[in-house]
């Protein structure tokens, strides 16, 4: 006889802040965190740290992006959500945050099946149909411990 574990997740709702930094050369961060996700219990279940790192075309001296840029990867990045995630009910990738600087977008997802989010994303790469060049690398990291600055509690 073998038996499954089912483990029921109870979504928060989404909310998201904003913070803006800068680099060690003074040039501008602006990062967009759900920050809904600091409180999240089942992190465990959503161990795999998705990181896509975005190379913008058209960027300013200050390394921002000039233009539609960050709209064109917002969009692009939104879709691929709508694939990882083809069961609303199930969600397999949750977007934690995107950060812009020095001429790219870097944006984090935390996954729980780690090899269909990856066969999508080579997917992608095999059809060169993304708007921007990227990179990606997937770490398992159950508990989060990548991410943790994102999660932190930021001054308003």
């Amino acid at each position: 006889m073998s038996y499954k574990n089912v483990v029921n997740v109870c979504f928060p709702e989404e909310s998201y802040c904003s913070v803006e930094a800068q680099t060690k050369d003074g040039n501008p961060v602006v990062i967009v965190i759900q920050d809904s996700l600091k409180k999240f219990e089942f992190k465990d279940i959503f161990g795999w740290n998705l990181s896509i790192v975005f190379y913008l075309n058209d960027v300013g001296n200050n390394g921002m992006s000039n233009g539609n840029e960050i709209s064109i990867i917002q969009d692009y990045c939104e879709s691929l959500e709508k694939i990882f995630n083809d069961n609303p009910e199930k969600p397999n990738a949750l977007f934690l945050f995107r950060e812009t600087y020095d001429g790219v977008c870097h944006v984090v997802w935390r996954v729980h099946d780690v090899n269909k989010v990856d066969a999508i994303l080579q997917k992608v790469i095999e059809e060169n149909k993304q708007p921007r060049e990227f990179d990606y690398v997937m770490e398992y990291d159950e508990e989060w411990k990548l991410v943790e600055w994102y999660l932190q509690d930021f001054p308003q």
